[in-house]
């Protein structure tokens, strides 16, 4: 589960990503809800970091931290370690207890970039780590014909996505994992094949 993307307006996020983890010699890409219907964690990386960073994540969720600042912490841990891949990234987000739609991609090599789409603003994100395949690109140009503005719309343009690249490379499901966070109460996750 490398392939993701995310498409994130005011009002929701949808996240479309393999349904099986992938693992790789010491390298892991894992896909988490921190809480049920509200956040998430998507992660690849060394093995070893990926449980690391997931019970700091679960931690800082306990003790009431915001996204935003898990993600920085996440960031600060990961400058102090000397074994990171360039492959090695984090996405967190989700809905605020304030109702902010947001998501966070934390890399080692680069500065927390965080993301909090305005009013009828559709912001969005996707990645093949570590393929490296043009997703952002395909991305864009898929949702610019089938249109961002509705939870449809995006899941129809992120699923088209996903079927451009799913069985390119080995390790790939031909099952797609849909997510949506709503800000409000009647969220869903579905799975999709």
């Amino acid at each position: 589960m490398s392939l993701f993307s995310i498409v994130a307006r005011d009002n929701f996020i949808s996240i479309v990503l393999d349904c099986e983890e992938s693992y790789a010699p010491n390298e892991r890409t894992m896909f988490r809800e921190i809480i049920p219907n509200q956040s998430f964690l998507i992660y690849t990386g060394p093995v070893d970091l990926g449980v690391e960073t997931w019970e700091l994540v679960k931690t800082l969720s306990f003790q009431g931290v915001s996204l935003k600042e898990i993600a920085l912490i996440i960031h600060q841990q990961w400058q102090m370690k000397t074994d990171l891949t360039i492959n090695t990234e984090a996405v967190i987000g989700g809905i605020s207890e304030n109702g902010k739609t947001q998501y966070h991609i934390i890399t080692a090599e680069e500065e927390v970039q965080s993301f909090y789409p305005k009013k009828d603003e559709s912001l969005y994100y996707a990645n093949d780590v570590p393929y490296q395949l043009d997703t952002m690109d395909e991305l864009t140009r898929t949702l610019m014909m089938k249109g961002m503005s509705s939870i449809k719309q995006a899941q129809k343009a992120q699923y088209k996505l996903y079927e451009t690249f799913a069985g390119v490379r080995p390790g790939t499901s031909s099952r797609a994992h849909f997510m949506v966070l709503k800000n409000s109460s009647d969220s869903h996750c579905s799975i999709l094949g």
